[in-house]
């Protein structure tokens, strides 16, 4: 009925098993109907027009054509040659429209029945349904471009396909007819609807966030989820990139457990991970099927991702109550660090980019390092509309390290490529010590700052620190947190004991030096030269 054969079935069949014992032929096409997101399937395309209106004619066809080439180059390379859509019937369909060219009554049943009696299809028996009515007219107050009925086969498309944004659409919608949820964003943004806060825990209470006095704050109490807010993924509305690492694992399985393992069940150590929109689409005409030159590698990293207790905040109660939130890591071609995801919504850990919703700058960079303690252990999204976190007359929160008596810290290394593709090398620790409850400079965490930690301290001076993360290079002696242990960092140490001990115990400590610490001796000497001749300019 719909022009795919029982042979081309075969052939398809048997050009997979090909291509799958090959070693040199590594391309990768769908199974027929294996599953709503893994396989081969056909598509009933419906161009809706007024009964008064041209027939569909050979220049529309072709913009049809041409939309759904992109579409079906798009899903290829997203499922890793999973997943195909053709539209193996493009129907002109006639309406009676109202006056303003808006559809009338139950135009969906009136086209699918129009379909049934005039061409003889079922538009059941196919796995999508695309009615374009970029034809007709919006109707008055309709707030969507694109729109797909849930669960179903059928979405509609306002947008005209032969532009960028319809494309979009187009994508969008299709995601939704394969279970693909928004992809939102979570953005601190303070308005008229919106007012983040933070805790000063030392003041015993709430105070507006501000970036320049709190710095990075990555979900601040009243932070806002932006349904459609994510400018990488084609489930938001800004641009037509690849689907998350979180939807391609959990919602539309085209990654697997293996290749996105759970961060709760492995070791500290140094991850490689690669970029999951690299791959490239492979066309075979005589077919009329589209796969991939090379799917995923199945012993490779395209994610990690892991569960955590967290406390929410819950309005109707006024409590703190227990959650759980899912974390999903993930790093995109061309991008400068690692990208973070709670829930299906992407975080954003860099101020660099400003709360603008087309923002690109949102990865963890090269370089630096993140404690998941600093975001969202405590947590209150707000709902708009002027909702203000402080109007429910919350209590305080827990300390973010009762609430995770053991966290992961991240580092990213660095960036690369090799014959899988870009990646990006990221350090991953479990810590338990909580900087902010030691004594300053207490490097071996005894609840004392003295000669063990100047020790510790001279034994790490001018060693290579780059593989550790925040608390891990405190703990080496890296105090500013810029990936070396130096004179900087004794400046600030010398400070801390001096501030502690006195003056005289930290010159005493300096006149029998371990062999570790002769260097530091040195930096203490110009150190004391430096104040000197700073104090004898500021005479004259």
């Amino acid at each position: 009925m719909t022009g795919f054969t029982s042979l081309h079935r075969l052939l398809i069949a048997a050009l997979i098993i090909v291509a799958t014992a090959s070693p040199t032929l590594a391309v990768v096409y769908p199974r027929t109907d294996f599953s709503t997101t893994r396989g081969l399937y056909e598509g009933m395309y419906f161009a809706i027009r007024d009964v008064s209106d041209a027939p569909l004619g050979a220049e529309r066809r072709a913009q049809i054509e041409a939309s759904s080439l992109l579409s079906r180059q798009f899903f290829a390379a997203n499922s890793g040659g999973q997943y195909d859509l053709r539209y193996t019937q493009v129907l002109d369909v006639p309406l009676t429209l109202n006056a303003d060219r808006t559809r009338n009554g139950d135009w969906i049943a009136d086209a699918e029945n129009y379909v049934r009696s005039h061409y003889g299809l079922e538009p059941e028996d196919f796995h999508a349904n695309i009615f374009d009515v970029s034809a007709t007219a919006p109707d008055p107050g309709q707030g969507w471009s694109g729109l797909a009925w849930i669960p179903s086969n059928n979405y509609a498309i306002q947008a005209d396909i032969n532009s960028g944004w319809g494309q979009l659409v187009v994508d969008h919608e299709h995601g939704h007819r394969i279970g693909a949820p928004h992809s939102g964003a979570w953005r601190v943004i303070n308005d008229s609807n919106y007012t983040p806060y933070v805790y000063d825990f030392d003041a015993g209470q709430y105070v507006e966030y501000s970036a320049s006095t709190h710095g990075s704050q990555v979900a601040p109490f009243g932070v806002h989820n932006d349904e459609y807010g994510n400018p990488f993924d084609v489930m938001g509305n800004i641009s037509n990139g690849h689907f998350t690492v979180h939807e391609k694992l959990t919602d539309l399985e085209w990654l697997t457990s293996t290749q996105v393992p759970d961060l709760n069940r492995m070791q500290e150590g140094t991850y490689r991970i690669y970029a999951h929109d690299e791959l490239t689409p492979f066309y075979v005409s005589r077919f009329d099927i589209h796969g991939v030159e090379e799917t995923y590698s199945s012993d490779s990293l395209y994610g990690l991702r892991y569960s955590r207790p967290v406390k929410r905040f819950d309005a109707s109660s006024g409590q703190w109550v227990n959650d759980t939130q899912e974390v999903t890591l993930e790093y995109r071609s061309g991008r400068d660090g690692l990208q973070f995801h709670l829930g299906d919504s992407i975080l954003d850990v860099d101020l660099e980019g400003g709360s603008d919703r087309n923002n690109l700058e949102r990865e963890l960079e090269v370089g630096k390092s993140i404690r998941e303690i600093d975001f969202g252990v405590n947590f209150y999204a707000s709902s708009g509309d002027g909702d203000d976190f402080l109007s429910h007359n919350p209590p305080a929160p827990s300390l973010p390290w009762e609430v995770r008596p053991t966290w992961f810290e991240f580092k990213v290394l660095g960036l690369g490529s090799d014959s899988i593709g870009s990646y990006v090398d990221l350090v991953v620790a479990k810590e338990s010590y909580a900087l902010e409850t030691g004594v300053s400079g207490d490097l071996n965490f005894d609840g004392i700052l003295d000669r063990d930690d100047w020790l510790i301290f001279a034994a790490n001076t001018h060693t290579d620190l780059t593989a550790y993360t925040k608390t891990g290079l405190y703990l080496h002696g890296d105090f500013n947190s810029d990936g070396r242990n130096n004179h900087d960092d004794f400046l600030i140490f010398r400070e801390w004991f001096i501030d502690a001990n006195g003056a005289n115990a930290f010159a005493l400590m300096l006149r029998v030096p371990e062999p570790t610490s002769l260097a530091l001796v040195g930096f203490a000497t110009i150190a004391t030269v430096l104040r000197r001749r700073t104090s004898a300019s500021s005479i004259r």
